[in-house]
């Protein structure tokens, strides 16, 4: 294949890549919890060792060492509503439920009761406190900064709370879930971190910005599709006028 056309070709799909990690962001802007994404890679250019192929090896066409996803933890605002079950973690950490896999970590505190009673979140999972779930029924709910939740002034468990060594090793599950990349990692107690009551975390996507990279992205992509079609009206005309001669 023509250098050039692989370079645009792979520069294509890197930029539907990204415009579909910026859509994704754009559309849970407003999901409580939510952590944007970010899309990574780098390029090699033509005439150094390709990686992907044997020791010694040489090739004149750009290549494309490979494209990675990146989950931004950092913490969304927290907005004020006043439900006692709403809860946020001022600090690093997760809160821990449970679902059919195994345990999942989150920073959605929007959480209900199922009509047992059953403290659940918003995808009607368990959420986990003292290692179990935990049923409410009463009246007055009070979460204290430390998780402990006191239902008519009686606590009935204390919210797991959870932190891992950064870089986090987790991986995105759902929207706003996460579940451990690979074995040996261990969620500790977390430190320094208070639980808010009557608050949630908003997602940490900034629009303007998600919207003033899409546009750079499209503009990108229709570049690198222009580039396509120029490389190909060329090569369509040297088949048909060279083959003249």
């Amino acid at each position: 294949m023509n250098s050039g056309m692989y370079a645009a070709l792979s520069g294509s799909m890197v930029g539907q890549e990204r415009l579909d990690v910026l859509t994704n962001n754009l559309a849970n802007a407003s999901t409580a919890g939510f952590k944007k994404d970010r899309l990574s890679f780098e390029s090699i250019l033509g005439g150094v060792k390709n990686p992907s192929q044997k020791t010694g090896s040489l090739t004149d066409a750009p290549v494309m060492s490979g494209v990675s996803f990146a989950t931004d933890y950092s913490a969304g605002a927290l907005k004020y509503t006043g439900n006692p079950l709403d809860v946020a973690l001022d600090g690093d950490g997760f809160f821990v439920v449970n679902t059919p896999e195994g345990k999942a970590y989150t920073r959605q505190g929007n959480f209900h009761l199922d009509a047992s009673g059953k403290l659940i979140n918003a995808g009607g999972y368990e959420v986990l406190a003292g290692g179990g779930p935990v049923t409410i029924k009463g009246g007055t709910v009070v979460i204290d900064s430390k998780g402990g939740i006191v239902v008519d002034g009686n606590q009935v468990g204390t919210l797991d709370v959870v932190d891992f060594q950064k870089p986090y090793p987790l991986q995105k599950t759902g929207g706003v879930m996460f579940t451990l990349d690979g074995q040996g990692a261990v969620g500790q107690p977390a430190a320094n971190t208070a639980v808010k009551q009557g608050v949630i975390e908003e997602s940490n996507v900034n629009t303007i910005w998600e919207m003033t990279q899409m546009v750079e992205s499209n503009r990108y992509y229709e570049s690198c599709t222009k580039v396509m079609q120029g490389f190909d009206n060329m090569a369509s005309k040297a088949a048909n006028e060279l083959g003249k001669l």
